[in-house]
């Protein structure tokens, strides 16, 4: 008896979470859609990463891509936090779409102490459950750790690793 009201105590609560993030999305769309790129993407406590903050991470993928064909925005930034949202709403499918987009096709030529294919790449080795790709990019990473990013993105990549068996979203809260 006890599972049961436990069961319908969580619905209730994810069915009220669910509703607060499409109220919270139909606010942001209100507003943020106007908002300049560095508002919308580079500043903490505004646009996508007020649904981010809230969990709504579904909800900030769609303000995302609107925002991107409200701007007709070009940064790769604002595609690859779409890429994030979706593998963090758990559909890796259209992580993995998105987050193919951001690859720096020039990335050997450019003589950039970043390893920023790799890191991309490791997210997708994670979300198509592909352990040993994903210690692979781990690996070229620590190559470049000397360089400050590489070594945030070494972590996060880790991270994943550790936690190879979790949703995206657990794997990065397991801290």
């Amino acid at each position: 008896m006890k599972t049961g009201i436990l069961s319908i105590g969580l619905l209730f609560t994810s069915n009220l979470a669910f509703a607060d993030c499409k109220v919270a999305l139909e606010e942001r769309l209100k507003d943020d859609l106007n908002l300049t790129y560095q508002q919308f993407d580079q500043t903490y406590d505004a646009g996508f990463r007020l649904l981010e903050k809230s969990g709504c991470h579904a909800e900030a993928a769609i303000l995302i891509k609107r925002f991107i064909s409200h701007n007709n925005s070009k940064e790769s930034s604002l595609t690859w936090h779409l890429a994030q949202m979706e593998g963090l709403a758990g559909d890796y499918q259209q992580a993995v779409f998105h987050a193919k987009k951001v690859l720096d096709p020039d990335e050997e030529l450019s003589g950039s102490k970043m390893y920023w294919n790799d890191f991309v790449l490791g997210n997708i080795a994670f979300w198509n459950k592909d352990k040993e790709k994903l210690k692979q990019h781990i690996a070229n990473i620590e190559k470049g750790q000397s360089f400050k990013p590489n070594q945030i993105n070494l972590n996060y990549l880790n991270q994943l690793l550790k936690h190879f068996d979790l949703s995206y979203k657990q794997a990065l809260s397991e801290a």
